[in-house]
């Protein structure tokens, strides 16, 4: 998608730490929407979770402005004040102590399935100086330029007290007594205030966690964490705990005028040529089964040896195996990750001092192995990179040392395995020498030659590959759909004749049994009408010019009854051009409901 591409750059130059975090940076990649403020995005590990029930309110509309409609206005302009004053809303005030530092959450909206919050950071100790994030993790050359720093630090000094920075981060949703969900797309910002507070927020957009509902539940997971007068924080020592909020919003206003922008008329979009995708089993019977949608805990699923047999060098918890010949296999609940690396490490920071900051202080990482460096060439492939690659598919079904047929029998029987039912392969490309060596010169003139390329990996001597090195790239997802906008069920993987040697998996949830079989579902033709009414009272209108593709596939969704858990329901995946971008939306095919979208 184009959300993918446009970000890329600056992916590339950010994101120097991608070995050590790599569930971040996919998180990034598959969830970024293109706000104009930029906010962290990522994933969370299960944290104690310390329960408060915070102030319940009544039914009705309460009539008071918003703070949170106020705070998000301040930050993306008078429409998302106003798009946020027609939620939901819950004004709570309630705090918890982490650290010495106190935390309130003042204000909750829901709107859209979407949630925004904002709250109030105080230190408890009067010495202590709180220091906003935008100020943490930077090298001590930018710290010391960043305005208004050198007060903080004096202020510090002079009162004998610590420089703190927080953290705040939505980690998991409830509704109605539901299952907490790891949202797909999270972001937090905070800024200080003039009295030496600070104004925290927070926003979720997930179509999956969030639904319509009465009673909200929302985990806050808090770090504090010191940081001395160059700006390095101390990470080692951080007091971090967690906080679930539980509260019952309510409308604010009754809604005075109709959506600025009108519903926009399926026959009004250009359908024609879209490509229309369905299982045979829909084609032939007009439904398709929904099943239970069961969690799944990597953590304790995962024996290391089914990636690597060298055995273990390093192990950090039960979620992270360096192994004895340097590969590495890191695991969440949800995601598995694993990587072949070298015993050499490089400079990750050599790109950025060369083209844009020459003084930057070298970060040596592990050096990514030639297996690594293939995955991303085929990865780009898949993708469609049309800056350097152009009708590119399937051309050999048996390599000089692996067959497509074997590779395939390796990844379904790791996914077996772990078992992950419902993947089926979408995408197969063959990495020979010849195609290594002609892809591979292509992807240097990109990315390390061109201006528009920028790249802080290492670069690969391509011309080097030796039939050892041949593989497949694969890619399994719900169904077998290629290019899903179901982010969180989908495997990758680089299998040459040595193994498995580079996986990337997400599965939240895996399919159990039916539970029951709709009489019908709806058309592709109904889910088209849904989305332009959905598209129009959206926070990112888009204007929908033609569709690209309609595709039946399934979607994790929270039961009819929330607290029965998560279900698999038939989802129509719709893919749309909006100028040159291509948005998407995700529509439940039992009863209609907008599950996920661009545009949310």
């Amino acid at each position: 998608m184009d959300s993918k591409k446009n970000i890329q750059e600056a992916l590339n130059r950010s994101l120097s730490g991608l070995n050590a975090n790599p569930f971040l940076a996919q998180r990034v990649i598959a969830e970024a929407k293109g706000e104009e403020k930029v906010k962290k995005k990522m994933t969370g590990a299960m944290i104690l979770v310390i329960v408060l029930v915070l102030a319940m309110m009544g039914t009705g509309y309460a009539l008071f402005s918003s703070q949170v409609a106020a705070y998000f206005g301040k930050l993306y302009g008078s429409d998302m004040e106003e798009w946020l004053q027609q939620g939901k809303a819950a004004q709570l005030g309630d705090s918890v102590t982490v650290g010495d530092v106190i935390f309130t959450l003042d204000e909750v909206v829901y709107k859209n399935r979407g949630l925004f919050g904002v709250g109030t950071v105080k230190a408890s100790h009067p010495e202590d100086v709180l220091i906003p994030n935008e100020f943490a993790y930077v090298e001590p050359e930018e710290f010391s330029l960043l305005k208004g720093v050198h007060e903080l630090v004096e202020k510090a000094g002079q009162n004998g007290g610590r420089m703190l920075t927080v953290d705040v981060m939505p980690m998991r949703i409830g509704v109605d007594g539901g299952e907490m969900l790891i949202p797909g797309a999270m972001g937090y910002f905070d800024e200080l205030n003039e009295d030496g507070t600070m104004t925290y927020s927070f926003e979720v957009e997930d179509g999956f966690a969030l639904a319509d509902g009465t009673e909200y539940s929302v985990q806050l997971d808090f770090t504090v964490s010191e940081m001395d007068s160059q700006g390095a924080v101390d990470l080692n020592n951080s007091v971090r705990d967690s906080w679930t909020a539980v509260f019952t919003p309510v409308t604010m206003e009754e809604p005075t005028q109709q959506p600025q922008t009108a519903p926009v008329s399926a026959d009004a979009i250009t359908t024609e040529g879209y490509t229309l995708i369905a299982p045979e089993e829909y084609k032939e019977k007009g439904t398709m089964p929904v099943y239970r949608a069961t969690a799944i805990n990597f953590i304790k699923l995962v024996d290391p040896s089914w990636f690597n047999q060298s055995g273990i060098a390093e192990k950090q918890s039960n979620n992270y195996f360096k192994f004895n010949d340097h590969a590495v296999l890191s695991l969440s609940p949800e995601a598995i990750w694993y990587a072949e690396y070298s015993a050499e490490t490089y400079d990750a920071n050599q790109a950025e001092r060369e083209r844009y900051t020459p003084d930057i202080a070298p970060d040596y990482q592990p050096m990514p192995a030639f297996s690594y460096a293939l995955m991303n060439i085929a990865s780009d492939v898949h993708v469609g990179n049309k800056e350097f690659v152009q009708n590119v598919g399937l051309e050999h079904e048996a390599l000089t040392l692996i067959t497509l047929k074997d590779a395939k029998a390796q990844a379904e029987g790791l996914l077996e395995k772990l078992g992950i039912k419902g993947f089926e392969c979408a995408y197969a490309l063959d990495m020979s020498v010849d195609r290594i060596i002609t892809l591979g010169e292509k992807y240097n003139a990109f990315w390390y030659e061109s201006k528009q390329g920028y790249s802080n990996l290492p670069r690969q001597d391509y011309s080097a590959a030796t039939p050892e090195d041949e593989g497949y790239y694969l890619y399994y997802s719900v169904m077998g759909l290629d290019d899903s906008d179901d982010t969180r069920h989908f495997a990758a993987m680089f299998i040459n004749c040595r193994g498995i040697a580079y996986v990337n998996i997400y599965n939240y949830f895996n399919r159990g049994e039916a539970l029951y079989t709709p009489e019908t579902l709806i058309t592709p033709e109904q889910a088209l009408e849904l989305m332009s009414r959905e598209v129009s009272k959206a926070r990112y209108v888009s204007n929908v010019e033609s569709i690209k593709r309609v595709a039946l596939s399934y979607g994790a969704v929270r039961a009819d009854n929330k607290a029965d858990g998560m279900v698999f329901v038939p989802a129509w995946q719709i893919q749309f051009w909006n100028g040159k971008h291509m948005g998407y939306a995700i529509i439940t095919a039992v009863d209609g409901t907008l599950i996920d979208a661009s545009f949310l």
